[in-house]
C-alpha cells in the first residue's frame, strides 16, 4: 500500500519542480531588479560609475543572474502545462538566459571595468556596449510578447499575467538597461507559472 502512495506521488512532484524554479526565479530575480532600482534613490551621491561597484548593486545583479538563469533552465517544461507553444517558452528561455548573462557581467567584469574609466567614458559605452544588449532586448521582447497572446487567447496564463508579460516585452525593446525588464518580466513569469498546475 505503501508503495502504491509513493508511486502515485512521484510524478506529481517531478511536475511541479519547473514551476516551482520559475516561480522562486522570477522572484529572486525581480528582487535584484528592484534592489537595483531602489540604489538610484539610495545612492544618489553616487555616479552610474561609482554605484555599479557597491556592494548594493554587485548583490541585485547577482540576483538577477542566478534568477533568470533558473527561469531559463525550467521554463520550457510549463510550456505544456501553461499551454503555450513550445517555440515561445524556448524563445523566452533565450531571452532569460541573455538577461543573466548582462547581470552577470555587469557584476563581475563591469565593476571591475567601472574603477578604471571615467564617469563620461562609463556613461557613453559606444556601440560595441549596445550591440552586446541586443539579444536580451530582441530576444525578451519577441519571447515575452508571444507567451502572452498565446496565454491570453488559451487561457493557459491568467490575464494579468499576460499584461504584465506584454509591458515587460515593450520595456524589453525600448529600454535597454536589464533591470526594468528583469523586474517585470520575472514578476509576470513568476505570476504565469504560479497557477500552472492549477488551471486546465
Amino acid at each position: 500500500m505503501s508503495t502504491t502512495s509513493y508511486g502515485s506521488q512521484a510524478p506529481a512532484g517531478r511536475a511541479l519542480t519547473p514551476q516551482f524554479a520559475v516561480v522562486a526565479g522570477g522572484l529572486v530575480g525581480a528582487t535584484g531588479a528592484a534592489a537595483y532600482i531602489s540604489s538610484f534613490f539610495l545612492l544618489s551621491d553616487l555616479s552610474g560609475r561609482e554605484a555599479v561597484r557597491s556592494p548594493l548593486c554587485v548583490t541585485a545583479n547577482v540576483l538577477i543572474a542566478f534568477g533568470f538563469v533558473t527561469i531559463a533552465l525550467a521554463l520550457p517544461a510549463l510550456a505544456g502545462p501553461l499551454r503555450l507553444p513550445r517555440w515561445a517558452a524556448i524563445t523566452s528561455g533565450l531571452g532569460c538566459a541573455f538577461l543573466a548573462a548582462v547581470a552577470w557581467a555587469m557584476a563581475t567584469v563591469g565593476a571591475d571595468l567601472a574603477g578604471t574609466v571615467t564617469d563620461a567614458q562609463w556613461e557613453g559605452p559606444g556601440l560595441l556596449g549596445f550591440l552586446s544588449l541586443v539579444p536580451k532586448m530582441l530576444l525578451c521582447a519577441v519571447g515575452f510578447a508571444a507567451l502572452a497572446v498565446a496565454g491570453w487567447r488559451r487561457r493557459g496564463i491568467s490575464r494579468g499575467a499576460c499584461v504584465l508579460l506584454l509591458l515587460a516585452a515593450l520595456v524589453a525593446v525600448l529600454l535597454s538597461p536589464h533591470q526594468p525588464t528583469a523586474l517585470l518580466g520575472g514578476l509576470a513569469l513568476a505570476w504565469a507559472a504560479k497557477n500552472s498546475g492549477a488551471r486546465k
